[in-house]
């Protein structure tokens, strides 16, 4: 039986079988190593990606803060326009009262007397 060895093995399976389940065995290790390459080269793409974003991410952030600063310079320039406007109309209403205090002092002290 010593001899024997060559036609079958110890689990009772025959040449072919073996060669069979080896040449399957081959069969899906090169298949999961075309799928292993595939997956990496998914990941590489999908890092890409994620870099990409990030930078985009960096940059939407950055142009953020830039419009915030830019809307509080367009407020302070409203503010200091209000203000202006406000010393402005000011001005203008002293100069109308100023006008107005002239006329009744000249109204007042220029009547014609009458004389009895």
């Amino acid at each position: 039986m010593a001899g024997s060895g060559l036609a079958s093995n110890n689990f009772g399976i025959s040449g072919q079988q073996l060669e069979n389940i080896k040449n399957s065995i081959a069969e899906t290790q090169v298949k999961i190593d075309k799928q292993n390459n595939l997956l990496q080269t998914k990941n590489k793409q999908l890092e890409e990606k994620q870099k990409q974003v990030y930078g985009q991410s960096n940059e939407m952030e950055e142009k953020l803060k830039l419009l915030e600063t830019r809307n509080k310079m367009l407020q302070l320039s409203i503010d200091r326009n209000i203000y202006k406007k406000k010393v402005i109309y000011g001005l203008l209403s002293i100069l109308i009262l100023f006008i107005v205090a002239m006329l009744c002092f000249y109204a007042f002290f220029n009547k014609p007397k009458n004389v009895i």
